[in-house]
């Protein structure tokens, strides 16, 4: 009798199934009366973890933010005359030295609720710093990106020059040849 004993095999496993699926929920009953929820376990473990003070975006990710919303505040971090150089700086960036910031944050009250992109020159400490000073300030929703203005470069991303078609400042300007004449 092959069929009677293929179909007890079968009850045997669906039996079994049964009892694993039993000792689970009473597990989960048990762990939920203990207060070991799993849940309320993760829970407990992301609100314990160590969050970042500021959110770091990538180029990538910066350039959408400011195509997609091409009002939005750009802090460039840098010395003046980094922000005018050869690299140039973001469209409608505005410049506030890091050695300025603490005493221009008046200036910048009013985008305190506003979501903003805040940039330096590289890896180096510059913007974590300012940003630490903005979030310390009350400024919670500033955005870093990732390896300042070089990244932004470095990703084919285009910057604004002080003056459009300004010489370059490691060629030598030279004179015109000849004289312009005056304007009729």
């Amino acid at each position: 009798m092959p069929g009677l004993k293929a179909c007890s095999r079968r009850r045997s496993r669906r039996a079994s199934l049964l009892g694993l699926a039993a000792l689970g929920a009473l597990a989960l009953v048990a762990a939920s009366l203990a207060g070991c929820h799993p849940i309320a376990a993760i829970e407990r473990r992301w609100a314990n973890r160590v969050r970042p003070a500021f959110r770091k975006v990538t180029p990538d990710v910066a350039y959408e933010i400011t195509r997609d919303s091409p009002d939005v505040l750009i802090l460039d971090l840098r010395r003046p005359d980094e922000f005018h150089g050869d690299t140039g700086h973001l469209l409608h960036s505005l410049n506030v030295p890091l050695a300025r910031l603490p005493y221009r944050l008046l200036e910048l009250a009013a985008y305190r609720e506003e979501t903003f992109l805040v940039y330096c020159r590289g890896d180096d400490s510059c913007g974590e710093d300012g940003m630490r000073i903005l979030v310390a300030s009350g400024f919670e929703d500033g955005i870093l990106i990732k390896g300042g203005i070089d990244a932004w470069i470095k990703e084919g991303y285009r910057t604004a020059l002080a003056l459009a078609g300004a010489p370059n400042r490691q060629t030598p300007v030279e004179p015109p040849k000849e004289p312009t004449p005056p304007p009729p």
